[in-house]
């Protein structure tokens, strides 16, 4: 097997990964469970992201491998990869949210799309259509491009 197979592997894994996390997301959506809305929101943003991370590292080592792969795919998951770093830290955004909480209404995991007037700053995570939002910092994700 040469080197370059790993990667080609790995990638079309978590290419299904991904695809079987936003179907499910979608199917979600319909069924209205925001639980699992979010759970698989946050799936289809891992196995992207680290789709993402075997196609563009940050090594010499693979990049000389893969650059023949890198030619023909668009870089465009760049606001993905800050959606799956905010995910990652969502611990710190918990504190910061704890420490600033004056005994408002308590917001996560709302499914918000044609609400006025929503308090984000008072939210931790939301979904505003296909916008998905991480209070604290202004950050949405469109999860349909």
């Amino acid at each position: 097997m040469k080197q370059i197979d790993f990667y080609i592997q790995e990638a079309i894994s978590q290419c299904d990964y991904a695809i079987y996390a936003y179907k499910g997301y979608k199917e979600s959506l319909k069924a209205h469970d925001t639980k699992m809305i979010f759970l698989h929101l946050h799936h289809f943003v891992l196995h992207s992201t680290n789709l993402d991370k075997i196609i563009f590292p940050n090594n010499n080592f693979r990049n000389n491998i893969i650059q023949t792969i890198q030619q023909g795919i668009s870089k465009k998951i760049q606001t993905i990869r800050k959606l799956r770093n905010h995910l990652e830290h969502f611990d710190e955004r918990l504190d910061k949210y704890v420490k600033n909480y004056k005994g408002q209404p308590h917001f996560d995991c709302n499914l918000i799309t044609g609400t006025k007037g929503f308090p984000i700053d008072d939210c931790l995570r939301a979904l505003d259509g296909d916008n998905y939002i991480i209070s604290n910092n202004g950050l949405e994700v469109d999860t349909e491009n």
